[in-house]
């Protein structure tokens, strides 16, 4: 498999900068679309993952503690560990307009953070494919830091994919990743069918004039 990196949605963008339904100014839309295409050229994406052995809170040698990630992999007997970043050149070219722009850093920054879901995405849809041809199924992605699963293990979890050398993506001692725009992750493979979360708001097509969104609620629930 290839990193893939794809159109940015609009939507998402603007979800990471806090809007919520309103109308998007028309100057706002045009700096959008320029800093989206200021982080495509920008970004090299990169990922490496590892399938691995799945039993009693252990993906091979890694611990994965907490009751979330043990409701999510209680019916798998292997996992994925992945690691993506859209490389150093981001970090570089948002400090750069940090001093130049803030608003255009600001913009910049959350259309980095859609990149590297993009990337992600695009890896997961590629790995189902593969895994659906075995007769398997996968689980959803799963990152450290989510529910009570402990951001910690992003060393150990980087370490066993040797990430440092494979992709140039390390983990600080304040479990900061680096570069910034990185994700780490863990996904089941199971026999049977597993569960997926709805999709979002912020991916439909009607996020920015949705009359549910404006009164604080949402379609589907």
């Amino acid at each position: 498999m290839e990193p893939r990196l794809t159109e940015l949605n609009d939507n998402e963008i603007l979800m990471y900068l806090g809007h919520r339904g309103q109308e998007v100014p028309e100057d706002l839309v045009r700096q959008i679309e320029i800093c989206k295409e200021r982080v495509m050229k920008a970004a090299r994406p990169r990922f490496v993952w590892r399938r691995v052995s799945y039993r009693d809170h252990r993906a091979e040698d890694l611990l994965l503690p907490g009751k979330d990630i043990e409701k999510l992999m209680e019916q798998c007997g292997e996992a994925v560990l992945v690691a993506a970043t859209l490389g150093p050149e981001i970090d570089q070219i948002t400090r750069k307009y940090e001093v130049v722009d803030a608003a255009d850093a600001l913009i910049m920054d959350a259309c980095a953070s859609v990149a590297i879901e993009n990337v992600c995405n695009h890896f997961e849809e590629d790995l189902r494919e593969e895994i659906t041809e075995e007769g398997k199924y996968l689980t959803d992605r799963f990152s450290p830091g989510y529910g009570d699963l402990p951001l910690e293990i992003q060393k150990d979890l980087c370490r066993m994919l040797n990430a440092s050398r494979r992709i140039g993506l390390t983990v600080s001692e304040s479990m900061l990743m680096v570069p910034c725009k990185s994700v780490t992750a863990v996904i089941g493979i199971a026999d049977q069918p597993q569960p997926h979360r709805a999709s979002g708001c912020e991916v439909c097509n009607l996020f920015r004039t949705c009359e549910f969104r404006k009164e604080g609620r949402s379609c589907h629930g």
